[in-house]
């Protein structure tokens, strides 16, 4: 297994511009270099705190560019929010991956996605280890022009891995001309620390 190094919160932030559950690219989302401060100001996207190696960032809600609510007679939310960690290898570029927690629109449950590369092995999946605990793989759900999203509901069992765990792995494994040497795989460090204040922190959806 290759594990490279990331740089957080410095080479990409995968902004969240709509938080449906049933489909991330159907909404559409954004991505923008750290840097830019002035494209962030410009789509409504806010930082509301870090929390470690987290971010938490919210823009406001917009029916034209989320998917809608199914709930009939209820206002929509005011904002949408996630709970984010991104990473981009300092070698290869095209080496990068986004995590996210955020909430079901409807129902308020907690989703885990986590954006890969286009040239992600689909067939390998996407594995997830917390303390060298195997959590097991996800299916990648659907791909758009941005990457390859995997949505996992972020049930109870899930949410106290991440509270009581110290560091989590994501691997994936490239594809095609871009498969690193020997079939290996990339794995994603992901520092657990501020977890617990991140999650408290993100706003109910109404």
């Amino acid at each position: 297994m290759a594990f490279y190094k990331p740089i957080i919160r410095q080479c990409i932030l995968a902004i969240v511009t709509a938080l449906g559950f049933s489909g991330l690219f159907a909404a559409g989302y954004g991505v923008m270099g750290a840097g830019s401060a002035q494209a962030q100001a410009a789509s409504g996207v806010t930082l509301r705190g870090n929390y470690g190696d987290w971010s938490l960032r919210c823009e406001p809600y917009s029916a034209s560019s989320s998917l809608s609510s199914s709930s009939v007679n209820v206002p929509p939310p005011k904002e949408s929010c996630a709970l984010l960690q991104t990473f981009a290898d300092e070698k290869r570029t095209d080496l990068t991956l986004t995590v996210m927690i955020l909430r079901h629109l409807d129902t308020g449950k907690f989703i885990l996605r986590v954006l890969a590369p286009l040239n992600v092995n689909l067939i390998r999946r996407l594995g997830l280890k917390i303390d060298k605990v195997d959590l097991g793989r996800a299916d990648f759900t659907r791909c758009d022009r941005m990457g390859c999203l995997a949505d996992v509901p972020f049930d109870e069992m899930l949410f106290t891995q991440f509270k009581s765990g110290q560091m989590g792995i994501f691997t994936y494994y490239m594809a095609g001309r871009d498969m690193l040497p020997n079939g290996e795989g990339v794995g994603f460090p992901l520092n657990l620390n501020g977890f617990d204040a991140g999650m408290l922190a993100i706003p109910e959806v109404r």
